[in-house]
């Protein structure tokens, strides 16, 4: 789906309270157990603009780490893994609801909310660095047409929050509002 049937991916998205809320309680939550949080939010087809329900994903981070420590060299402390299998499945269902999934979220641990190369490369399609602090490639664009939040949390709780959209290079910052 490109960004012309995706308004949400060109950003400047209004998130419903209770739907930023429970992102930031997943980032609280996630900060509390040592790992990113994850997930993504949905709205309305009729409501373009319009993000309303907060869905949780599981950092598959730490397992992959325990189960291949080169490859997946960070821990869920700084990087985010999910199943893309079930994410896929919840995109072509949310849609087929009415209800398309709109932003994928995840934290920054002790760490501000910026895009990081990291998951510049990764949500590119390109290549993420082999080592702590190597090089990365980015990619061609993200598989979804989706806007891209991440919140900083820290021991005292989630202290920013910035929308990032790929603009067909790079992923740059967007304006959101929270909305009663």
């Amino acid at each position: 789906m490109s960004a012309d049937e995706s308004p949400w991916a060109k950003g400047g998205l209004r998130i419903a309270r209770a739907a930023f809320e429970a992102a930031k309680a997943d980032a609280v939550r996630g900060y509390a157990e040592d790992a990113e949080a994850c997930g993504y939010l949905r709205g309305p087809a009729s409501d373009a603009l319009y993000a309303d329900e907060a869905v949780l994903l599981e950092n598959l981070a730490s397992k992959l780490h325990r189960i291949d420590p080169v490859t997946y060299f960070r821990s869920a402390r700084t990087f985010f893994a999910f199943n893309e299998k079930k994410f896929d499945d919840a995109v072509r269902r949310s849609k087929g609801e009415g209800r398309p999934v709109k932003v994928l979220y995840h934290s920054h641990l002790d760490a501000g909310a910026y895009f990081s190369p990291t998951d510049r490369a990764v949500m590119s399609l390109g290549e993420p660095p082999a080592v702590e602090g190597g090089a990365i490639t980015l990619g061609p664009g993200p598989s979804y047409a989706l806007a891209y939040l991440v919140l900083s949390v820290r021991a005292a709780g989630v202290d920013d929050a910035r929308l990032f959209v790929w603009d067909g290079r790079d992923f740059a910052p967007s304006e959101f509002t929270v909305e009663p």
